[in-house]
């Protein structure tokens, strides 16, 4: 068999209903921390903050794999020894979320879960320093696709990281959690 025979055989067989939209999402964070500290710095317990990106939805029928970026603030999660000053923790993630989608017609349920790449980073230089650099995580979450014109995306996620985010973190401590409650919208 030749190539494009091959090649016409895979576009027969694939699903006829693929389809791509870029779209932005925005939401709120609660993001909680196992315990971290050293002579410099330490890390919160928890904190609040939001998050806002941008990502990529490919659908094969019931089944949706979705890249993104995605930019999270969380705010006061680093605290300055001794003085107890406190600074921001950013984090820089790309997440290739896998989607399972209900067949319905009008609103559509999913679960989704994937892994994530992620980047922490903070402006204290001490802290900076510190941090690891890219480290793995992976999320789960479910949420609705609601086609009203455009795609409206409610979605509640949980992310954890694997591993410490600090660098000199011997235990295995300072895992990062993560709760994501989210809108997006896709075009």
């Amino acid at each position: 068999m030749s190539r494009f025979a091959a090649a016409l055989l895979v576009l027969a067989v694939a699903p006829t209903t693929l389809a791509a939209q870029i779209g932005v999402i925005g939401g709120y964070n609660r993001d909680s921390f196992d315990r971290f500290s050293n002579e410099d710095f330490a890390l919160a317990e928890s904190t609040n903050g939001f998050n806002t990106g941008i990502f990529l939805d490919f659908e094969f029928g019931q089944i949706g794999i979705r890249p993104g970026i995605t930019y999270r603030l969380l705010k006061g999660a680093i605290i300055q020894q001794p003085d107890g000053q406190t600074a921001n923790l950013e984090i820089v993630e790309i997440p290739i979320d896998v989607r399972v989608v209900a067949p319905l017609p009008f609103i559509k349920p999913y679960l989704l879960a994937g892994p994530t790449v992620i980047f922490p980073s903070s402006a204290r230089p001490l802290a900076d320093q510190a941090l690891a650099g890219a480290r793995l995580g992976f999320g789960i979450g479910v949420g609705a696709e609601w086609d009203i014109g455009f795609r409206l995306w409610p979605e509640i996620r949980y992310g954890t990281s694997i591993g410490g985010i600090v660098e000199d973190d011997e235990t295995g401590g300072s895992r990062l959690d993560t709760f994501i409650a989210r809108l997006g919208i896709s075009f």
